[in-house]
């Protein structure tokens, strides 16, 4: 029987494999509809070389931005690693 160990007991290698597992496609961009986001390519506040900005209207469909309640601002390097994610509310 295989013992799991506990997250500070993993290597980084053992924990980013663990979070393939469970979510599989971890850091990827997801498709998306250039209607109902924006991309930015400039540097983030987290360290990001651009950013994708996911907008929603207030029962959680993607929308346009000035439709938008929220948004889900992602940011990633320029090879594609997702370093930071932020959600709002829009003050409408």
């Amino acid at each position: 029987m295989s013992k799991r160990k506990r997250i500070e007991e993993m290597t980084d290698a053992e924990f980013n494999r663990l979070l393939d597992e469970v979510a599989g496609e971890r850091g990827k961009e997801a498709k998306r509809d250039p209607r109902f986001s924006e991309r930015r390519d400039e540097p983030t506040p987290s360290g990001g070389d651009y950013s994708i900005a996911y907008y929603y209207d207030k029962d959680g469909h993607p929308c346009t931005k000035a439709q938008a309640s929220s948004v889900n601002i992602l940011e990633f390097t320029a090879d594609g690693r997702r370093v930071n994610e932020t959600y709002g509310r829009l003050g409408k």
